[in-house]
C-alpha cells in the first residue's frame, strides 16, 4: 500500500475505538498482557472499508498461487493493531488453531508504520527467528497461517499494523 493509503489507514482507526487485545484461551477470547499487549479493532467488509478489502483480496490471491493453495476473498474481518512502547505479542503462536484450522490458510500483515516511527515490533515467523524483518511502509509480510510467530516488544515509538486472514469458508 501507498504511504498515502497507510495514513489513511491510521486516519480510520483514530476515529474507532480500540480495545485491548486479546488472545484465545481454549474456550474464549480473554486478555493476557503478559502473553500480548496492544489495541486493536476490527473491520467487516462494508463501503468504508471496502478498497482496503480488496487490495487485500488481491493480495492473497497472488500468494495462494505462490504457497501452491486456494483461498476465497477475506471473510473475517481485517484487525488494526496499534503497539505503544512495551506493547508486543510474545508466545509463539499460530493464526490456524483447532477453533480456525481449516478457514485460515494465509495471514498477512500490513506494516503501515514507517521503520523510523518505532524501535521493536518486529514480527518473527519461524524457522528464521532473529533476522531482520523490517518492512517499508506499506509493505506485507504474507505466511501460511499455521506458521508459529509473534511479535517482539515495541522499545521507541508506535508501531500500526494492518492483520488479516483468509482460507476456505466453512459450509
Amino acid at each position: 500500500m501507498s504511504p498515502a493509503e497507510c495514513e489513511t489507514i491510521v486516519a480510520l482507526a483514530a476515529r474507532t475505538p480500540l480495545e485491548p487485545a486479546t488472545i484465545w484461551g481454549g474456550a474464549a477470547d480473554h486478555v493476557d498482557t503478559r502473553t500480548r499487549q496492544a489495541e486493536r479493532c476490527y473491520w467487516a467488509r462494508d463501503a468504508e472499508t471496502e478498497w482496503i478489502h480488496a487490495r487485500l483480496d488481491a493480495l492473497f490471491a497472488e500468494a495462494a498461487a505462490r504457497f501452491e493453495t486456494e483461498v476465497d476473498p477475506v471473510f473475517e474481518p481485517i484487525q488494526f493493531v496499534r503497539y505503544g512502547v512495551g506493547a508486543h505479542f510474545q508466545t509463539w503462536h499460530s493464526d490456524a488453531g483447532a477453533d480456525r484450522y481449516d478457514e485460515r490458510r494465509l495471514s498477512a500483515s500490513v506494516e503501515l508504520s514507517r521503520p523510523d516511527d518505532h524501535d521493536g515490533g518486529v514480527l518473527e515467523i519461524a524457522p528464521a527467528i532473529g533476522l531482520a524483518r523490517t518492512l517499508p511502509q506499506g509493505g506485507a509480510r504474507l505466511f501460511r497461517s499455521r506458521m508459529i510467530h509473534r511479535v517482539t516488544p515495541v522499545t521507541r515509538g508506535t508501531r500500526h499494523a494492518l492483520v488479516a486472514w483468509t482460507g476456505k469458508r466453512r459450509a
